[in-house]
């Protein structure tokens, strides 16, 4: 099978020496080959030569792009300093009929043959034009004595004057490393974009290498060399190991055997390559890679490729353990500064953050922490809630006491116990009431209790005789009341001697500091009995006053009516001593004319 293949190559070989090329220069760097073709050729003509050979135009997005072309030209033999030649060669760069002039744009509307409008390099010799008619193509040009290539725009049917060419780009896989022979001898390659060389720094992936070795020319027939993917791992190297055209009379002398770092020299003329500390040689047997140490997996998180060892990394929320391979866990709450505001609870690889109570994460790092107002939405007070820091507290409207310290509901407050009231009280759901004895009126404060003039203390007592009310308005704080709309002195009977002059008195007080008090009398089933009625000193002398004032009064009436009774006896005996007249013991008769006047004509 073997042999097959190495037929199969050597022919295919042999078809790709045998077909005629034009002229052609090949660099390969990194994963990509770039080659310089000559000829006059449309710049269609040139990307579909580059597309048969698995290419593209070549792409300049940068500039270590532009300087490989340089290195391009070096290679061609009347590209020099003093020669003046000037070239013109196609780039992959081009502008579609219909797209126009982009003056923001590095490419100035131009893109890539192989895709993409923006870069981040750009080398125009001068302004593109602004035309959108037609289809424009783009040239690299320069010459050999300014050692400088610039871009210019034009017509995509032939590429001007000075040597015409184009620039074409291949991308790879991978690359081999060019072989290092351990005796005289050349080497010759194939790459796969259809150019044979002996000058590459680095071959691409699927080339293949036929070796001379000796001043002879003598070919190696048995040896067939093919640029391979190495299994199971991102390198490539040649299929066939070395030292090539090794000879005894030569040893380690000649190139150093061939030894990428160490030649070591054997009996009867014979060596081997060796590597330095950290790297193995490679499958040609010359070469030398790092060693991978990291392919028996030595650590328990990562394992990074270091110069002759490696290193292990944990991943976040461990750290390497005294032996350097293992990972323990990290106490992230163990740390000076803890990474949470309140509570840090260590976890197996990380941390959780929490809150103390009355308070919440927040933040979008959820590690920090913000008060729940207990208060919002559905209160858990009965009345009135007011929240604190991390809790809150529950108060009463004014009449209403907490049931307990730290309890919820609220319980009405008496306010009768406190005897607010001259004398009685009753009270109400947040709130009470004052009354008066018969006799008195409720005063203007809801409060004391004034001696109610239009009573009759005669008459039986009744409902209506306790303290006129005032109204809910009128009894809120800060009210001016008037007395006059609440009760109004009544003139005395009109048969009496003596009519009492009526008194209006407009007083204006402020009603009992008490909310919403109301101030009206008893309900029909409220009896106040003498235990209820509370008399203190303020009230026993105003109504000592007002008995006084009710004597004084009775007095002065009873002098009045002596003095007109004594008036009317002193003019009754005046008239009985009036003089009698002459005529007072005779008869008068009427005039008869009178009397006829008083009559009819026919009497």
């Amino acid at each position: 099978m073997e042999f097959l293949f190495q037929l199969f190559w050597k022919g295919l070989l042999l078809v790709l020496t045998a077909q005629p090329s034009e002229e052609v220069e090949a660099l390969c760097s990194g994963s990509s080959c770039y080659t310089l073709h000559w000829g006059r050729h449309s710049w269609m003509e040139a990307q579909m030569k580059c597309q048969d050979n698995g290419g593209n135009l070549m792409t300049l997005k940068n500039q270590k792009e532009a300087l490989l072309v340089l290195q391009l030209l070096n290679k061609v033999p009347n590209w020099g300093a003093g020669t003046g030649m000037e070239v013109r060669l196609w780039i992959g760069l081009h502008r579609e009929k219909g797209k126009c002039y982009q003056k923001h744009q590095l490419l100035r509307g131009f893109s890539w043959v192989t895709g993409g409008e923006e870069t981040e390099y750009s080398n125009w010799v001068r302004e593109p034009r602004e035309s959108c008619t037609v289809k424009k193509c783009v040239t690299l040009q320069g010459t050999s004595s300014s050692q400088e290539l610039a871009w210019t725009d034009g017509h995509c049917g032939s590429s001007g004057d000075g040597h015409p060419g184009y620039l074409c780009k291949f991308s790879f896989q991978g690359m081999c490393q060019s072989l290092v022979l351990a005796g005289p001898g050349t080497v010759n390659y194939s790459t796969p974009f259809g150019v044979a060389t002996s000058s590459l720094a680095v071959v691409p992936f699927g080339s293949t290498a036929s070796v001379t070795c000796g001043a002879q020319k003598q070919e190696l027939s048995n040896v067939f060399l093919v640029c391979k993917a190495q299994p199971n791992t991102n390198t490539f190297e040649w299929n066939s190991p070395g030292p090539l055209c090794a000879s005894s009379s030569h040893g380690c002398s000649y190139s150093n055997g061939g030894c990428e770092h160490e030649c070591q020299e054997l009996d009867g003329g014979l060596f081997q390559c060796a590597c330095r500390s950290g790297y193995q040689l490679g499958g040609d047997h010359l070469s030398c890679i790092p060693v991978d140490y990291c392919s028996s997996n030595p650590c328990q998180g990562q394992c990074l490729q270091r110069p002759g060892g490696f290193e292990c990394l944990c991943s976040v929320g461990y750290m390497l353990a005294e032996d350097g391979l293992s990972c323990v866990d990290v106490d992230e709450c163990s740390f000076p500064q803890s990474p949470c505001e309140q509570i840090c609870v260590n976890q197996i690889g990380t941390f959780n953050c929490l809150c103390n109570s009355g308070y919440k994460l927040a933040g979008p790092d959820g590690k920090s922490c913000q008060d729940i107002d207990e208060c919002a939405g559905d209160t858990p007070c009965a009345q009135i809630c007011v929240n604190t820091h991390s809790s809150f507290h529950c108060a009463c409207q004014p009449g209403y006491q907490l049931e307990s310290v730290n309890s919820t509901s609220c319980l009405d407050v008496d306010e009768c116990q406190e005897e607010p009231c001259e004398h009685s009280c009753k009270n109400h759901p947040g709130s009470y009431q004052c009354f008066c004895k018969p006799g008195w009126i409720l005063a203007p404060n809801g409060i004391s209790c004034l001696l109610d003039s239009t009573a009759s203390t005669s008459s039986p007592w009744k409902k209506e005789n306790w303290g006129i009310p005032l109204t809910q308005e009128e009894g809120k704080l800060g009210n001016p009341v008037n007395i006059d709309s609440v009760s109004e002195t009544p003139a005395l009977p009109s048969d009496s001697p003596v009519q009492a002059e009526q008194e209006r008195v407009s007083v204006s007080q402020y009603a009992t500091s008490q909310p919403d008090v109301l101030i009206s009398p008893p309900d029909a089933e409220d009896q106040i009995g003498d235990d209820n009625i509370n008399n203190n000193n303020g009230s026993s002398k105003q109504l000592l006053y007002y008995i006084l004032g009710g004597v004084a009064t009775v007095f002065l009436l009873m002098a009045f009516a002596l003095s007109l009774v004594a008036y009317k006896r002193m003019k009754t005996k005046k008239a009985k001593k009036k003089a009698k007249s002459a005529t007072d013991n005779y008869s008068w008769e009427p005039d008869q004319e009178e009397t006829r006047r008083g009559g009819t004509e026919y009497m």
